[in-house]
């Protein structure tokens, strides 16, 4: 979990840089690394649900898990979609970026918090 919260933050960068600059490259570059976030991210999560769920009712949780997941992948992209129109792309990436780097910078904040 904590190296998918740590690789969001040059993913985000990356991801803002290819739209500014126009590189088809460094959008190739960001959009790998996110998908190597988003992979341990969901991996970390799914881990902690299963070690926490009851054994007779972890088929419900981890179902709920994902939908949480599912529901937190959409609501960004549709927010992202609404700001642009009222904006534009860039605006909307920038703004988009930056609220991924604060909650990741807090939940790192959290984690290592708890960690100790």
């Amino acid at each position: 979990m904590f190296a998918a919260l740590a690789l969001m933050i040059p993913t985000v960068a990356l991801i803002v840089a290819a739209q500014v600059f126009a590189s088809m490259a460094i959008m190739i570059a960001g959009t790998a690394l996110c998908g190597v976030a988003a992979a341990l991210g969901y991996r970390g999560g799914l881990q902690v649900v299963n070690e926490i769920a009851p054994a007779d009712r972890r088929a419900e949780v981890v179902s709920a898990f994902f939908i949480c997941c599912f529901c937190g992948n959409a609501l960004p992209v549709i927010g992202i979609g609404v700001l642009s129109t009222m904006t534009s792309a860039t605006v909307a990436s920038v703004a988009f970026a930056g609220m991924i780097v604060v909650f990741s910078l807090v939940a790192l904040g959290f984690g290592a918090k708890h960690a100790r």
